[in-house]
């Protein structure tokens, strides 16, 4: 099971760089405080420090703790540009932001590239760039 990564230029990741971060502005009012993954100064560790956390103080009251963990396989490789776009516009994200993630995502041309075997050339359907 491999992930994909964009490879992008210097100039393309400074400018993601940038782009990120009038996202994460735009919608971090709307980010759970539960969320770890892909948030600033949070991590796995935190996460597992809040939940242990969570469960003792649970178990001194006296309750029963349950936990299910779930990891959703491929989800960014499955995000739909169209629904992504439309959320972004709800939460408030300027709309020349989103014209631009429209192109950005819109006709992505893609390569897959493992050892020295190269794929054909493929226009991305779904999904978001990861790595780069």
């Amino acid at each position: 099971n491999y992930r994909g990564i964009t490879s992008l230029s210097a100039c393309s990741k400074v400018f993601e760089i940038l782009v990120n971060n009038v996202l994460f502005d735009s919608c971090k009012n709307y980010i759970s405080k539960d969320q770890h993954g892909f948030y600033p100064k949070r991590s796995v560790v935190t996460n597992l420090a809040q939940f242990v956390s969570h469960c003792l103080q649970e178990m001194d009251a006296g309750a029963q703790v349950d936990a299910v963990y779930t990891d959703l396989k491929a989800a960014f490789d499955r995000v739909d540009h169209g629904v992504l776009l439309k959320r972004l516009e709800r939460l408030g994200v300027s709309a020349s932001l989103v014209r631009w993630l429209k192109s950005y995502l819109t006709n992505r041309i893609l390569r897959v590239k493992i050892g020295n075997s190269e794929s054909d050339m493929f226009i991305s359907l779904s999904g978001v760039p990861q790595g780069s």
